[in-house]
């Protein structure tokens, strides 16, 4: 149940705060890693570590992060998510990496597990994502060959979305149901129109 505040507390830093976190985001991304590396190694012994463990806070920065993509591009609300995107996905793996870790060290003792598998490869998947969100690295890229693995986010969202349903219990699973399934709804309506705005550019 926690991921909705969350969620609703991140929509609102975005819109309110997004170009003080622009301006510090250098800064943001050592403090969350700083964060993130306490949490793994106390996250036994202290009960707050346990939103960032479980992977509930960085899957409400990546979730902020997918929804964007299935808004209305000249929204006001796509537009204010849209400035801010970069920085939510860099954070939201660095916050996911505690959880990632966990998981990954107690799949090597039972590696029988689908949903710990989906999970990793979806982590896995993230990976080059995540160092490409950096210009450093962005900039060895063609903006088409950028775009291009850009789009292999779609499939982790799809293979996070199913780990979910096979890891969570309820209200949690009641929860992803009604966050994942509007956005799948939106983005599928939103590829569509412009998959047939493109036919009829091509048919003009």
């Amino acid at each position: 149940m926690i991921v909705i505040p969350f969620v609703i507390a991140l929509t609102l830093l975005a819109i309110y705060q997004g170009k003080l976190i622009r301006k510090h985001n250098v800064k943001i991304y050592i403090v969350v890693s700083l964060i993130s590396i306490i949490t793994f190694f106390l996250s036994s012994k202290v009960k707050i570590m346990e939103p960032f463990v479980q992977g509930y806070l960085g899957l409400s920065f990546f979730y902020i992060v997918m929804f964007t993509g299935a808004l209305k591009k000249k929204s006001n609300l796509s537009i204010k998510l849209s400035s801010i995107r970069r920085e939510y996905s860099i954070i939201g793996f660095i916050f996911l990496t505690p959880h990632a870790t966990k998981y990954f060290i107690e799949f090597l003792s039972d590696i029988t597990k689908v949903e710990t598998w989906l999970g990793i490869i979806a982590y896995a998947i993230m990976v080059p994502l995540f160092v490409t969100s950096f210009m450093v690295f962005r900039k060895k890229f063609t903006f088409k060959g950028w775009k291009k693995l850009q789009r292999w986010a779609y499939l982790s969202y799809i293979l996070i979305f199913i780990h979910l349903m096979l890891v969570a219990e309820m209200p949690n699973l009641l929860v992803y149901i009604v966050l994942f399934v509007p956005y799948i709804v939106m983005k599928l309506e939103k590829e569509y129109k412009l998959f047939k705005t493109k036919k009829e550019l091509v048919n003009a």
